[in-house]
């Protein structure tokens, strides 16, 4: 029995396999492997997909994060505000700059930020004079669903905080506001993209993108990403590092972003079969849609009581799974520094307990979609 494997890298290459390898040997030929054409063809067209000024190819999402954090102007000792149920990087682009990463517990329901506590933790920094050493909200569309970005802008002009989103898993996701459809990344100060192979819109290696509307914070960007060069070589008007989108990364991303609509509309109909198959089962299911909201499905996770025994039920019978994240990151040893204990976000530290991931890619055939819906149901039944 073949294994459905909870990601396949493989059976998407070889669909596109004429393309990539047309795309490849395109920059091979071109002799430019850093900062040339390519680089600069994906940064426009990724730009005007989210329908956004402009985009800064970097060299991973974790780079996008850390280079958005700097050109909004984070400082040792500033804080970037957002929630302990996201990657590691969320936290980790501002901590190894010498910020300090600040959480507020999720909401049970859903795992997305309580906007209450944000509200809260934001009020009593501004009556203890501390507001300004806010740099950033960092709200996360994780697995793909839209965060409650009317509320967050809302909070985010009231305390007069900009937001930074984290999009690293929502490409290609969008919600409404004021009527408008906006896309994930955009509707704030800065957004930030992952392609990591498995996301959405994968490259081939790492790579990451920031957005944004402003020109001055874009042309910061760019220099940050290049040991702080501006046009000319040899002259670096700020400390910075090498964190740069490179030529291959681009032309295979150039490929894909064709594509990515029509497979955000196959990990919503997995996601959607999934979800009616398994009503009335004793799991979370993922967070309802709220109106106006268009989540694209970068994970399908669920919760459950007996996730050990459902995975190992699973695994038996030929299917993959896996937890995305087990430890919420103020439980992290990396963060022990903070000083935050188990119990100090409760709702976060049990959803981690309890979440589990199901295999989710647009390539999943119609029977390996219903072999596993069955399988999570007869382990119930």
């Amino acid at each position: 029995m073949e294994t459905v494997k909870l990601f396949n890298l493989a059976r998407q290459i070889e669909a596109l396999k004429e393309d990539l390898n047309d795309a490849l040997w395109a920059v091979m030929a071109s002799g430019q492997f850093i900062l040339g054409a390519h680089v600069q063809e994906f940064e426009t067209a990724f730009a005007a997909y989210l329908q956004n000024r402009y985009a800064v190819g970097v060299g991973s999402g974790t780079g996008a994060l850390t280079l958005a954090y700097l050109a909004a102007g984070l400082k040792a000792g500033d804080r970037i505000i957002t929630t302990p149920t996201t990657y590691v990087a969320t936290a980790m682009a501002a901590a190894v700059n010498g910020g300090i990463p600040e959480f507020v517990d999720i909401l049970p329901e859903s795992g997305q930020m309580d906007t209450g506590q944000l509200r809260d933790r934001l009020e009593v920094a501004r009556q203890g004079g501390t507001l300004a050493r806010y740099r950033a909200i960092v709200p996360v569309h994780l697995y793909g669903h839209p965060e409650n970005m009317r509320e967050i802008l809302k909070i985010a002009r009231t305390f007069e905080v900009p937001v930074i989103e984290d999009a690293c898993q929502a490409h290609g996701g969008w919600f409404s506001l004021k009527g408008k459809k906006v896309m994930a990344g955009t509707a704030g100060l800065m957004g930030c993209f992952s392609f990591y192979p498995t996301k959405n819109l994968g490259c081939f290696g790492d790579g990451g993108m920031v957005v944004t509307n402003d020109k001055g914070l874009a042309e910061r960007l760019r220099m940050l990403r290049n040991y702080g060069q501006k046009a000319a070589r040899h002259r670096h008007f700020s400390v910075a590092a090498n964190n740069r989108l490179d030529e291959i990364q681009a032309a295979w991303l150039q490929v894909k972003l064709p594509r990515l609509d029509a497979n955000n509309q196959r990990r919503r109909e997995i996601a959607a079969y999934y979800t009616d198959r398994f009503r009335g089962l004793p799991v979370t299911l993922p967070p309802a849609e709220r109106e106006g909201d268009y989540p694209v499905f970068h994970l399908y996770a669920i919760r459950t009581e007996k996730r050990p025994g459902l995975m190992a039920y699973l695994t038996k019978n030929g299917i993959d799974t896996t937890v995305h994240y087990p430890i919420p990151i103020h439980l992290q040893p990396a963060f022990a520094y903070l000083g935050l204990e188990k119990g100090a976000f409760p709702h976060a530290e049990r959803f981690a307990e309890t979440v589990m991931s199901l295999p989710m890619y647009p390539e999943l055939t119609d029977e390996e979609v219903e072999r596993v819906a069955e399988t999570v149901k007869a382990f119930f039944e």
